[in-house]
Order: C-alpha cells, then structure tokens, then sequence
C-alpha cells in the first residue's frame, strides 16, 4: 500500500476594464509554500497550531521565491480576502480583488496576514498580467488536497 498527501494550487485571474469588461484572464499552477505544509500536520496535532487562517493575498513585480520563502520578492499590492469558500471537503477557494495598481504583475502570494509580509502558503511567479490605473484584477486561488 502506497501513502500520499498531495496539494495542488490553482490561480486564476479575470482583469477587467474600467467598463468592467473582461480584457485578461488566464489560469496557473502555483507552488505550496512549505508552511502551509507546517500547518497541516499542525493543525492535525491542534496542541501546536498557532497560526491563524488564510487572510489575504499580494501581487508583485518580481520573481524567483523558493518553497520556503515567506514574502514576495518585490510586493506592489496587497488586499484582504474578499471571498473565502469551501467546495468540496478537500479544497478551499480563496478570492482577492486588486484595483488601482499600475504596472506588469509577475507574482502573487496567499497569506494569513493583511501586510503580507511573511507567512506566505503559497506563491506563483509565473504571471504577465499588464494593469493601468482603471483596471481591476480578480484572482481566485483554488488549493485542493488529495491522495
């Protein structure tokens, strides 16, 4: 018999125009930071969970965090969840809206703290999504567990 535990994050992003227009969307894989793997067995030994739920998430210009980085390598933008629901038993879909940022985002981060600053559970640096001052980014972060 063969064990496993296996998390998968998904990113998903709709920019809209200042017409609220669809102008980008798109879909990427993200990496699992190793603390949200800390935090599972924590929470499953509830004697050593201290850290609080997934709270908020960033955008950035820069790229190349490792699995056990906790920040953003160059944060432009952070907002609390706006959304946070649970599908299925197995997977947790978190939601942020970003407006009035300016610029090219290459990363994006998923925290348990709004200055997102470290305590960073998952993070994606694969992301070209150009934003003008009018334009507002939706992003959907889907993390499922299976085995």
């Amino acid at each position: 018999m063969k064990d496993g535990l296996k998390f998968e994050g998904i990113l998903d992003y709709v920019v809209y125009n200042k017409h609220g227009k669809v102008k980008q969307k798109g879909r990427a894989k993200n990496q699992i930071q190793t603390l949200l793997l800390e935090n599972v067995i924590d929470a499953i030994d509830t004697a050593a969970f201290t850290d609080t739920a997934l709270a908020a998430m960033a955008i950035g210009t820069g790229t190349g965090q490792a699995v056990g980085d906790d920040a953003l390598a160059s944060k432009a933008s952070n907002e609390l969840l706006s959304g946070q629901t649970q599908p299925s038993s197995v997977t947790l879909q978190n939601v942020a809206t970003f407006t009035a940022v300016t610029g090219t985002v290459t990363e994006a981060g998923l925290f348990d703290a709004e200055a997102c600053t470290d305590d960073m559970f998952c993070y994606n640096d694969g992301l070209s999504i150009a934003l003008t001052s009018s334009d507002s980014l939706e992003i959907t972060w889907t993390i499922t567990a299976s085995s």
